[in-house]
């Protein structure tokens, strides 16, 4: 017969967030600035799938939080560049939402591309039909054109 362990339910509990905490920031073996991981974990609390990437000049994260995929690039000093988040039209400003719904009201919206640099923020919104794909492009301000338009394999 196996003797069998108990541990304590506070240091079951305890090693269980350890082992979670370690793989919510993954590195790849590389050290991140504290200054950076301080920043980022106030900023997005709920980062689920947080996957950190070192290159020569910067350091990318992608991540997702509350549905939204999103990937952020900071520069070796902690001071963001830029950052892409996919999602649904929910997610769009209403100014933004309330335009395309009125001049694309026969489309259905199939996702949302969110590019932001420290200059702008620029919306690349797919939309379809039933026979097109056609990508908007809309600033801030909601002013859009049309940037690619496909027609849809028969």
């Amino acid at each position: 017969m196996t003797p069998r362990v108990f541990l304590p339910k506070a240091l079951l509990t305890l090693v269980c967030a350890m082992t979670l905490t370690a793989g919510a920031f993954a590195t790849d073996g590389f050290t991140i600035n504290e200054k950076i991981l301080k920043s980022f974990k106030q900023t997005f609390p709920d980062a689920e799938q947080v996957k950190w990437l070192e290159q020569a000049d910067r350091y990318t994260v992608n991540f997702k939080e509350n549905g939204i995929l999103t990937k952020i690039d900071y520069d070796k000093d902690g001071n963001f560049i830029s950052s892409l988040r996919y999602y649904t039209e929910k997610n769009l400003p209403i100014n933004i939402l309330c335009r395309l719904q009125k001049k694309y009201a026969d489309k259905k919206v199939f996702g949302v591309t969110e590019m932001t640099s420290e200059a702008t923020v620029e919306y690349y919104i797919k939309l379809e039909d039933d026979q097109n794909w056609i990508t908007v492009k809309s600033n801030s301000d909601g002013n859009m054109q049309v940037v690619e338009k496909y027609r849809k394999a028969p």
